[in-house]
């Protein structure tokens, strides 16, 4: 609340402005989270580039996942399906371009969990994954408001 005085000098509370009750707003956690979600991905292109035998299994997964689950936390409430939807997707572009360059440049050699099938193989299904996690666990349910 913020202290207002009223035309006869008493003190009157005033609701502030959507954004300003110390949460940040959706643009600046969004931004913050579009930071974080760099600072993985090239996190794991160095990782990877510095040991190409190397699988780092859930990096790709987290690197989906982190930009809805920042914001969400962030926010301290549930978020739209179209904010979910977008964050979620940011998250999956990053990882993709992420994948591309790393297998471009020979750094994806690394065994796999599952056997069968290439690190390429299973870093796909780790973003997909993790896109899952970004979409299902942050939208929060239906009906249910916030705090």
């Amino acid at each position: 609340m913020t202290d207002l005085r009223s035309s006869r000098g008493t003190h009157v509370d005033a609701p502030r402005a959507r954004g300003t009750s110390g949460s940040p707003t959706t643009g600046r956690a969004s931004l913050e989270a579009g930071a974080a979600t760099a600072t993985v991905a090239l996190g794991w292109a160095l990782m990877a580039q510095a040991h190409p035998t190397t699988t780092y299994h859930f990096a790709p997964l987290v690197l989906v996942a982190i930009t809805t689950l920042y914001v969400r936390t962030r926010l301290e409430r549930p978020l739209t399906f179209r904010q979910t939807l977008s964050l979620a997707g940011f998250g999956a572009v990053i990882a993709l371009i992420t994948t591309a360059v790393l297998e471009n440049v020979n750094a994806l050699r690394g065994p796999t969990l599952w056997g069968p099938g290439g690190a390429l193989a299973e870093t796909l299904l780790a973003i997909a994954v993790g896109l899952l996690i970004g979409l299902t666990a942050m939208m929060g349910r239906r009906g249910r408001e916030a705090h």
